[in-house]
């Protein structure tokens, strides 16, 4: 090797003795690299400082980050694309084909050398290289996550992926949004080998050097520079079987899913450039579309919470490094937050008083723990690997050593009170103590210990393994310290955690009850089950409020109803309906009848249960409740169902129940499935603009205090200020 050439901030030059040229990539003030102006800008005057000689036999395209290839574009450049008019996003997308475009326009060959991640624009700079070596690694993940933004692919994806490895399976990559590893990339002809990182560069050498021999590049250049002969019935096909696909993915709420199968099937019926215009024109409509303006936002929230501490001034306070944690319960939730504890490398140990629980329980916490995302099956090495980290107990003398103890027993106030306080006498002084409820006070349960400074609510929510949010509950008397280690410790998890202050039903549960509060008092009106349900699905929910009642159990929720009647009776009363089905015996799913009636599979698995029919026997509850009569229109209904939860959650804000109304729109999608493309229930407020929720509230005012706009919802609708600050 011959010594390091001329540097810049982003890249250093190293020329080989063979001739090849290596520009390997490290961008600082990020933790992965990222596509920013000032990576672009070097890339190209290193190009230039190539063209002007001595000419290389070869370039390799390579990181010097560990891990880390490119995971995309720079957000913030992305963010600021919605302020941009059509023909400059247009102008932007063609630059950067462009200056990609000159790694595959010169003599020699170009590989890229893919070790880590390899996501988006990564992705579109790999491919614009002649050839490419993915590494074994792994951390080497290669994909198109633009569409989990509402984008495409703008620097040439959609052009150059089709041409490469088939329009069908373009589709689906770039669709789908999901990323692959090296090997799988390898088998689809996304990259020429996959190898170990140690022969990455040497086998990208000697791909320069046969293609130097054989002109191999050249030929190459050409199939991606032509149009792709694709039969008229395999189109016909892949155009209707793919849309349907689509559809029922995104029930048609999201746009870019369908932008990107037609922009690769037009784009492959011409050649390259004209595809790339097509590419160029279909990323700027995409790019000022309300939904990606909303996904691309919830990604800087996501991004920020990743980052934020859980308290407003973090100084010198520094969360302790959870090493021993265990859990206290091995029922339904304990055992769910167990094995999320053993899937993020931890040894736990699992404590229940009763042996027949912990029996139970074991097998599926290591099915849980060792579920392979990519195979979609669990992994049987694995889950005998992690069974050796599940230490199980029936004394709480087996957490004497543990840093941090999750409670998560019956959700009854004095059964938690007192497991809390045997577990303050059994552990150590410094130990973080928390309990994992959705209906308990925190001050409340803290009266039992002799140091409440270190205990607070850990809130995980069922089914802890597909569930984001964590709520972390501060109670009056914990300590910054306790908190902060709450919230690096749910991050560890994977979990997106936001830290709320104690009050009655904390923060999701109090905006969810109005939801399903008002949900009963269209049933009591005469609405039927499926026009109520319909309607929220239309919304975007994932589920509606009457199926929503029986997942969550309708003895759970008349728990949590008392709970929020008892602190906003004069919003939210406790409905007479609910307590008359559990007294009949029907508490949802979990039974086989609720709302509706369920098949449940032959396993009796009652989460897998799907329904069969409105339950025969609910119409004679209901008539014993009955109010007027009012069939009101689908979007009435969707009000009432929608308008309760915002109402509640601007009083949440007022009230500082969170830090930041930003937490509130990452904590309804990641806990109730508000629709992501609507971005949160304050940008779906702002979307409308608070003079129109105040409108829309009119003609509700007859219900009462539950449909009454608080002060600062009336202050917005006369400022015309939005309920959302970024």
């Amino acid at each position: 090797m011959t010594v390091i050439g001329r540097e810049r901030r982003t890249l250093a030059v190293e020329h080989l003795e063979s001739g090849v040229a290596v520009l390997r990539f490290f961008v600082p003030d990020h933790s992965q690299n990222v596509l920013t102006a000032e990576v672009l800008a070097d890339l190209a005057a290193v190009l230039e400082s190539i063209d002007a000689g001595p000419e290389p036999t070869g370039l390799v395209i390579a990181s010097a980050r560990e891990g880390s290839f490119f995971a995309g574009a720079d957000m913030s450049r992305v963010a600021a694309l919605k302020t941009l008019a059509a023909d400059e996003i247009q102008r932007l997308c063609a630059a950067g084909r462009s200056l990609f475009g000159r790694l595959s326009s010169r003599a020699w060959p170009s590989v890229a050398v893919i070790d880590g991640v390899c996501l988006g624009g990564g992705l579109e700079l790999a491919l614009a290289c002649d050839m490419r070596v993915a590494t074994d690694s792994p951390h080497t993940r290669l994909g198109f996550p633009e569409v989990k933004l509402g984008l495409l692919p703008g620097w040439g994806g959609t052009v150059r992926l089709p041409r490469l490895i088939g329009a069908g399976p373009a589709v689906e990559l770039a669709a789908a949004g999901e990323p692959v590893d090296g090997a799988t990339a390898a088998r689809l002809g996304l990259v020429d080998a996959c190898v170990s990182p140690e022969q990455a560069l040497r086998s990208a050498c000697a791909l320069i050097e046969a293609a130097r021999t054989t002109h191999s590049h050249i030929d190459r250049r050409r199939v991606q520079a032509a149009a792709i002969a694709i039969d008229p019935d395999e189109r016909a096909f892949l155009e209707a079987t793919t849309a349907a696909v689509m559809m029922g993915r995104t029930g048609g709420h999201y746009p870019a899913p369908a932008a990107i199968l037609q922009t690769i099937l037009s784009g492959a019926a011409v050649p390259a450039a004209e595809a790339a215009v097509i590419e160029g024109r279909a990323f700027a409509d995409l790019a000022r579309s309300p939904v990606s303006v909303q996904l691309v936002r919830l990604f800087q929230i996501g991004e920020r919470n990743r980052h934020d501490p859980g308290l407003d001034d973090a100084g010198d306070i520094e969360p302790r490094e959870i090493a021993k944690p265990a859990v206290i319960g091995a029922g339904i939730m304990g055992a769910g937050i167990a094995a999320r504890q053993l899937r993020s490398g931890f040894t736990v140990t699992l404590v229940d008083v009763q042996p027949e629980a912990i029996s139970a329980s074991v097998g599926g916490i290591l099915d849980e723990a060792a579920w392979d995302r990519d195979t979609k099956r669990i992994d049987p090495s694995r889950a005998v690997a992690l069974a050796g980290r599940l230490r199980t107990a029936t004394s709480l003398a087996a957490i004497a050593s543990a840093d941090l103890v999750i409670e998560s027993v019956v959700e009854r106030t004095d059964i938690k009170r007192q497991v809390l306080a045997d577990i303050e006498r059994a552990v150590g002084s410094d130990t973080v103590i928390a309990t994992n409820t959705s209906t308990n006070p925190i001050a409340k349960l803290a009266e039992v210990l002799t140091d409440p400074a270190r205990f607070c609510g850990i809130h995980f929510f069922n089914p802890v393994r597909r569930m984001m949010l964590v709520e972390v509950i501060r109670g009056p008397a914990t300590s910054d310290a306790t908190v902060a280690t709450a919230v690096a410790h749910a991050k560890r998890l994977g979990k997106c955690p936001v830290v709320v202050q104690d009050s009655p039903g904390f923060l999701v549960n109090r905006i969810l009850m109005p939801y399903l509060h008002e949900a009963v008092e269209l049933l009591r009106e005469g609405v039927a089950m499926h026009r109520i349900d319909r309607a929220a699905r239309a919304f975007g929910m994932p589920m509606g409020p009457i199926e929503l009642y029986d997942m969550i159990g309708l003895d759970t929720a008349f728990y949590a109803g008392l709970v929020m009647a008892a602190a906003f009776g004069d919003r939210i009363d406790a409905s007479p309906v609910i307590p008359a089905l559990v007294k009949s015996g029907r508490l949802g799913r979990k039974t086989g009848g609720g709302f509706y009636r369920y098949k449940v599979p032959a396993d009796g698995n009652a989460q897998r249960a799907r329904i069969d029919r409105p339950d025969e026997g609910v119409p004679a509850i209901l008539a014993s409740y009955a109010l007027p009569d009012t069939q009101p229109t689908a979007a009435t209904i969707t009000d009432r169902l929608v308008i309760p939860m915002l109402l509640e959650a601007v009083r949440a804000v007022d009230e500082g129940i969170v830090r930041d109304g930003r937490d509130i729109d990452l904590a309804v999608i990641h806990a109730l499935g508000f629709p992501a493309f609507r971005g949160g229930l304050l940008a779906w407020a702002d979307s409308l603009g608070a003079a129109e929720i105040v409108r829309r509230l009119e003609p509700l005012a007859p219900l009462g205090p539950r449909m009454t706009p608080p002060d600062r919802l009336l202050a917005l609708a006369r400022s015309g200020g939005r309920f959302t600050t970024d």
